[in-house]
């Protein structure tokens, strides 16, 4: 038999392993591209990551600008919005190749450039919201922040609107730092509006302590009630004598509000006996029961708390948010002392003043020492005219006073100096009392040094109601006692309290030391309280306004304290603590 040529089969060999070298060669090639085409999807995801980074980072900064006073402006040099032939703003992004522009860089990827310009919705000279109307009450304190990111060629850009909300000490009920000498803020009491306690006796790292012991029927609600039945009741001439309050929509329902939060910071709040922490919501009617937001950090006690080996699951704390959530603003906000740097408020009411500027709000001053003033030395040196009164100063209805600073040898009271807000004359610092009246004319900054006392007469009888008309910031080094109604009244007219507080008149009284308000039982107070010592009220007092102290003793009368929300913007010139501190929450983002 013959055998096939050798050559034949080497020739089929010799294609087949071309074959197979073609087809690995190609599938090796399409591989090759394919981890090529992966490489650079990756390298692209990490450079488009990273310019988020650059993103974020510029939102952060601008919102810490604005929460700081500052513009919100990261990296934008001298960069402005333009304007068309009239003048109006018109909307246009920057570039990075802008001469205008300084980016900034993050250290950690110094490739990655950013910046961020914000607009003010309250004075752009735009119609953001769409209402109809240019810079509108409704855009008070919302700002669109505009961050942008560059990183090797990839460029992005964020749209982020934020809302400011004001957490100085003055928007609240009740602000306290330590809570209670003995460890909380205690008693049986009402309280309608936001309370907010430091704790600052709490120790660090060491064991919680009670800081609000609600006992009895005590609560703190989000509105001022209906009126008669379950609950307080305002009188007819404190609800007239405020605004009406802001409203809000709950499950398609406009009611009432006053914004209420709770916020804790250190320390535990007890519930006991039949005290609650907002109502369970009930439809119809118009006020809103829920409070808007608990933060508290320890967490909760007392008979009407389920103990679960944690925080502790409360029975009667009605929130929008719950209850578990953690407090929210870190070390931003502290008790305010008379020794702290002297801040200017927002906004100023220049005719208090008769300046004809306006400072920065939360500037500080220097002094002729070349170092900040502090707020009593601001307040006796600029604020106050002449020397402050020493000794103690009593007010009896019975009796006349009158102590003018600005006029201390001249006992004639004709003679003062009224404040007038049309022609921006500030006025003396006095206070008048005409006892066939029983008005009490106040305006200014008065200091004292000694004791200020609303009390009772030489026969031993309460005082019968003072009403008071105007505006004046009172600083006591000394202890404060009030003891007797303190009505707001217009133009000196106590039968005229249609909305007479705070706008109009507003008394705001600053005890160094003590607070003791209410020895005389069903007393009314109306103005802006405080003390750097305690506060205690042992009787039924009603206050429409604001308590801020160190330490609170509210007794076992219920008194109550309804938070009037105007008030922080209307405080007389001259009340510690009272300027912006704005944290603000985001309401959209979006990127563009």
């Amino acid at each position: 038999m013959r055998k096939q040529p050798r050559r034949r089969q080497d020739g089929m060999a010799l294609l087949t392993v071309t074959l197979f070298i073609a087809v690995a060669a190609l599938v090796l090639g399409a591989l090759s591209l394919r981890v090529v085409n992966q490489n650079h999807q990756v390298n692209q995801y990490l450079v488009f990551r990273d310019c988020f980074q650059g993103l974020e980072t510029g939102l952060a900064q601008s919102k810490v600008s604005l929460e700081s006073g500052g513009s919100g402006m990261i990296g934008m040099g001298s960069w402005t919005l333009p304007t068309d032939e009239s003048g109006n703003p018109v909307f246009t992004w920057p570039s990075f190749g802008d001469d205008t522009v300084s980016p900034l860089q993050i250290p950690s990827m110094p490739e990655v450039a950013y910046m961020s310009f914000v607009l003010d919705w309250g004075s752009d000279g735009l119609d953001n919201n769409g209402d109809g109307t240019i810079d509108g009450p409704d855009e008070a304190r919302y700002y669109a922040i505009y961050p942008m990111s560059l990183d090797r060629g990839v460029e992005r850009r964020a749209e982020v609107v934020v809302e400011g909300s004001d957490v100085n000490v003055w928007n609240n009920a009740v602000f306290a730092g330590a809570g209670h000498a003995s460890g909380a803020v205690q008693g049986n009491c009402s309280i309608h509006g936001s309370v907010h306690i430091l704790g600052t006796q709490v120790p660090e790292g060491g064991e919680a302590i009670v800081v609000l012991d609600l006992m009895g029927a005590s609560l703190i609600h989000n509105n001022y009630g209906l009126g008669p039945g379950p609950g307080p009741a305002l009188s007819d001439r404190l609800r007239d004598s405020v605004p009406v309050l802001p409203q809000t929509i709950v499950n398609g329902e406009t009611v009432d509000t006053l914004n209420a939060v709770l916020r804790v910071k250190n320390g535990l709040v007890s519930l006991n006996s039949a005290s609650e922490v907002g109502e369970s919501d009930i439809y119809g009617n118009p006020q809103k029961e829920t409070m808007d937001a608990t933060f508290n950090d320890d967490g909760w006690c007392g008979s009407r708390v389920t103990d679960d080996g944690d925080r502790g699951d409360p029975e009667v704390v009605y929130s929008d948010n719950g209850w578990d959530y953690e407090y929210d603003l870190g070390d931003k906000v502290s008790l305010p002392l008379l020794t702290d740097d002297w801040r200017w408020p927002d906004p100023l009411r220049e005719y208090e003043l008769g300046y004809p500027y306006s400072p920065v709000p939360g500037g500080t001053e220097i002094s002729p020492d070349g170092d900040n003033y502090i707020h009593q030395e601001f307040f006796s040196d600029v604020l106050s005219d002449g020397d402050p009164y020493s000794g103690d100063v009593t007010i009896t209805s019975n009796t006349d006073f009158y102590l003018n600073l600005s006029r201390p040898d001249d006992a004639d009271p004709a003679h003062r100096v009224t404040c007038d807000s049309t022609t921006g004359t500030a006025g003396d610092d006095y206070l008048y009392y005409d006892s066939s009246t029983q008005v009490l004319e106040i305006n200014g900054q008065i200091e004292i040094n000694g004791d200020l006392k609303f009390l009772v007469n030489k026969t031993g009888a309460a005082v019968p109601s003072i009403y008071y008309t105007g505006r004046a910031a009172i600083l006591v080094h000394g202890d404060v006692t009030i003891n007797t109604d303190l009505y707001a009244c217009n133009n000196g007219d106590p039968t005229n309290y249609a909305n007479c507080f705070p706008a109009a008149n507003c008394i705001g009284i600053m005890a160094s030391q003590n607070m003791i308000l209410g020895q005389t039982a069903q007393m009314d107070a109306m103005g802006a309280f405080y003390a750097q010592g305690q506060v205690s009220s042992s009787k039924q007092t009603c206050i429409m306004g604001t308590f801020v102290a160190n330490y609170f003793d509210m007794g076992n009368q219920v008194p109550d304290i309804f938070q009037v929300p105007d008030l922080v913007t209307n405080l007389p010139l001259g009340m510690v603590g009272n300027w912006p501190l704005l944290v603000f929450s985001e309401v959209s983002w979006r990127e563009v």
